[in-house]
């Protein structure tokens, strides 16, 4: 079985997606530290500004710098659903092709996230991950930590926790993105038998209307631009490196 893991990201780039395509299960991390101006509650969209993209996001209430993203609240004083709608429009500005078929499925998504969730974070972005996954019909078999009978070892470092979970699902596979290459001891996943891969994305150009194309934008530029079929064979194009023999 190979594992993939990671933070719950705020409808997340390509990348993010094809380490989905390359796991058979994946495990949410949402008991890792919350991170300000990270990619958790954030990505980035076309924008018509001074800078080519702008930012989405959903604003979070204030806590202590400690807190674990399961942690972490909603602001929901804030009016950023409509914030998020009025940035969109941009797509239909620009004759994006499935502007009025993604901003229906938002809308009706987004508005089941947000009831669903109660104002947490965490469950909103898992909720909207699994949205996506549905509708580009990827297979998304994930299990959120929290709610795992899992404990980490007290004092593990970030390049240890993918190898103590894996050895707990016992999954004899764990593939991560290229960010992560540098934190892990591939002789240590050797040794207990765990492969460990890393997963380069292609982030394949595709037509984003006028301009020069810009890559590593949300998934949900790819979702204005292009059929269901088309993001899931986007998302499937990457390479996988073996860090063990």
């Amino acid at each position: 079985m190979r594992l993939g893991m990671m933070q719950p990201y705020f409808f997340p780039y390509a990348g993010y997606f094809s380490l989905i395509h390359a796991s058979e299960t994946w495990v949410v991390f949402d008991t890792a530290q919350y991170m300000r101006r990270a990619w958790v509650n954030r990505n980035r969209i076309l924008s018509d500004g001074a800078e080519p993209w702008s930012y989405v996001r959903v604003p979070v209430e204030h806590a202590p710098r400690e807190t674990s993203i399961a942690g972490i609240r909603v602001d929901s004083k804030q009016p950023w659903l409509q914030q998020l709608w009025d940035q969109l429009d941009l797509y239909r500005v620009r004759r994006a092709p499935y502007f009025s078929t993604i901003m229906d499925w938002l809308r009706s998504e987004m508005s089941t996230a947000v009831e669903l969730s109660e104002g947490r974070l965490a469950p909103l972005l898992i909720r909207l991950l699994e949205s996506t996954c549905r509708y580009i019909e990827l297979p998304f078999q994930y299990q959120v930590f929290s709610s795992m009978s899992l404990t980490l070892p007290p004092e593990m470092s970030a390049g240890d926790w993918a190898l103590w979970v894996s050895k707990s699902l016992h999954s004899n596979s764990y593939v991560n993105a290229p960010g992560g290459r540098g934190l892990f001891n591939p002789q240590a996943f050797a040794d207990s038998g765990v492969q460990l891969q890393i997963l380069e994305p292609q982030l394949v150009p595709y037509p984003q209307g006028s301009g020069p194309f810009i890559a590593g934008l949300s998934i949900l530029d790819l979702l204005m631009w292009n059929s269901p079929q088309q993001v899931h064979q986007l998302i499937s194009q990457y390479s996988l490196e073996s860090l063990t023999n």
